[in-house]
């Protein structure tokens, strides 16, 4: 059986998309640095603070790397896992209520919503997300752990994902079926007349 795709959490991907050329230009440059002052002047102490340097900012795009790349959500058998970094959750057919695509637009449209969004602002409402309508019994504080503040509004998991469109389809075919729709009993409705 072929393993279910990956959907980067689009957040986490902007994010180092927007500091990593910030972050790995100068680390280089300062890494660049010690090595040619240790080099011309070994006895010098002034290659350590641009070797801190480096490694410091190496170690923030490094996190950032991380994060973008081990922040998903995926569809493993009949539930959706949640996941960022280590931590993760995984909600199934009773934990879901309804499953959509939207526009961040319908969720963060109040001023107090909208500071939630990292900037621009307007970017990120044209922007797709799956919304998750989630029933009562889940864990709303524990999954906030793992996405967000941002992601969870209320008792919607709202997540701009890479492919918002392919993971709906996977959620509705596996994990959160549709409730069948009721035959009608033939009665039709009466329109009343004034």
């Amino acid at each position: 059986m072929p393993k279910a795709a990956r959907h980067p959490i689009l957040y986490d991907v902007e994010r180092w998309r927007k500091y990593r050329t910030w972050l790995l230009l100068p680390a280089t440059v300062f890494a660049l640095t010690s090595v040619f002052l240790t080099a011309l002047k070994p006895t010098s102490g002034g290659a350590v603070g641009y070797a801190v340097v480096a490694a410091s900012l190496f170690a923030v795009a490094t996190s950032l790397w991380l994060r973008q790349r081990f922040t998903y959500l995926v569809r493993e058998d009949d539930r959706l896992v949640v996941r960022s970094m280590a931590a993760s959750r995984r909600l199934g057919s009773e934990d879901i209520d309804r499953a959509r695509l939207i526009r961040l637009s319908a969720v963060f449209n109040r001023p107090e919503r909208r500071r939630l969004l990292p900037r621009p602002t307007d970017r990120w409402l044209a922007t797709e997300a799956i919304s998750l309508r989630l029933r009562d019994g889940v864990d709303l504080r524990a999954l906030r752990r793992v996405v967000g503040q941002r992601c969870v509004v209320d008792d919607l998991l709202v997540v701009p994902v890479a492919d918002a469109g392919g993971l709906l389809a996977e959620v509705v075919r596996h994990v959160s079926p549709p409730p069948p729709v009721a035959p009608s009993g033939g009665r039709r409705r009466r329109a009343r007349r004034r």
